[in-house]
C-alpha cells in the first residue's frame, strides 16, 4: 500500500469521524456558507471599498471564513481519534505519522476547498465580482491559510482535553480570525495599536492576498491602488512571511505539546 493510499484512507476516516458527530458536521460543513451569505447581505457592506463594490469587496473576503473552520475540523477530529484510542492503534500499524498528519490536512483542504469554490461561485454571480486578476496569488493565498490553521489545530489540540471542550476552544479562534481580518468591524475602525494587533493574526495577510489577487488591488494602503500581475505578489510578501511565522508557530506547539495518548489515560 503507498503512503498516498494511506494518506487518502487517513482523509476518509476524518470524513467518517466528522459525520458520525452531526452537529459537528452541520457547522462545519454548512455554517461556513451561511456565515458567507449573511456577510455578504447584511448593511454592514453598503457602499463601496476604496473604488470596490463593498458586496464584492465582502464576497471576496468571506472566502477566508473556511480557514477557522478547516482548524475547528482538524483539531476536533484529533481530539476524538486521541481519546478513543485510535491513535494509539494507528501507531502500532503499519501507517507512517506524515500520514496520518497529511491526511487530517488533506480531508480539511478538499473540504474548505469546496466551500472556498461555491463562495467564489456566489461573488461571481450574485454579487458581480469581476474575474479573478491574479488566480495563482490566489492559490497560494488558500494553500497558506490552509497550512497556518492546520498547523495551528495540531498544534493545539494536545492542550485540548475532550472533544466537548474542542468545540469550545474552536469558537474564540472563528471569532478572533474574523473579527481581527476586518470581516466583522473594518480594521479602519480600529485604533492605530489594535490595526497593527489585528495585523498580525494568523488569518489577515490571508483575507488580504485572496483580496489583493481577486480585485488586484493593495489594500495595505488607503487608496488601494491597482497593481499588476507581479507587483500584487511583491506588496502580499509582507503578509505571506507573517502567515510563515504563524505556520512555524503551529509546528513548535506540536512538537511540545502533542499527544498520542488520550488525556485521561
Amino acid at each position: 500500500m503507498s503512503w498516498l493510499s494511506m494518506t487518502w484512507a487517513q482523509a476518509r476516516l476524518n470524513q467518517t469521524v466528522l459525520l458520525r458527530q452531526r452537529g459537528m458536521a452541520f457547522s462545519v460543513l454548512f455554517l461556513p456558507l451561511f456565515l458567507a451569505f449573511v456577510y455578504t447581505s447584511g448593511p454592514t457592506i453598503e457602499g463601496g471599498v476604496n473604488g470596490v463594490p463593498g458586496t464584492v469587496y465582502a464576497a471576496v473576503g468571506a472566502m477566508a471564513v473556511v480557514f477557522p473552520f478547516s482548524y475547528m475540523t482538524i483539531a476536533t477530529g484529533i481530539v476524538v481519534r486521541r481519546e478513543e484510542r485510535v491513535y494509539k492503534r494507528l501507531r502500532g500499524s503499519a501507517l507512517p505519522t506524515s500520514a496520518i498528519f497529511a491526511g487530517d490536512i488533506l480531508h480539511a483542504t478538499l473540504v474548505g476547498a469546496v466551500q472556498a469554490a461555491l463562495i467564489l461561485g456566489y461573488a461571481i454571480a450574485a454579487v458581480k465580482a469581476p474575474v479573478p486578476a491574479n488566480i495563482p496569488l490566489m492559490l497560494l493565498a488558500f494553500v497558506l491559510g490552509a497550512a497556518v490553521f492546520a498547523a495551528l489545530a495540531i498544534g493545539t489540540a494536545g492542550l485540548i482535553p475532550n472533544y466537548e471542550v474542542a468545540q469550545l476552544v474552536a469558537l474564540p479562534v472563528l471569532f478572533l480570525s474574523l473579527f481581527g481580518s476586518g470581516m466583522i468591524v473594518p480594521l479602519t475602525s480600529l485604533p492605530d495599536w489594535g490595526q497593527r494587533i489585528a495585523e498580525a493574526l494568523p488569518l489577515t495577510p490571508v483575507v488580504s492576498m485572496l483580496r489583493t489577487g481577486f480585485l488586484g488591488r493593495d489594500f495595505s494602503v488607503d487608496s488601494a491602488p491597482e497593481v499588476g500581475f507581479l507587483e500584487s505578489f511583491q506588496v502580499s510578501a509582507a503578509g505571506l512571511a507573517i502567515a510563515l511565522l504563524w505556520v512555524g508557530v503551529g509546528l513548535l506547539s506540536t512538537r511540545q505539546y502533542f499527544r498520542w495518548e488520550p488525556r485521561r489515560a
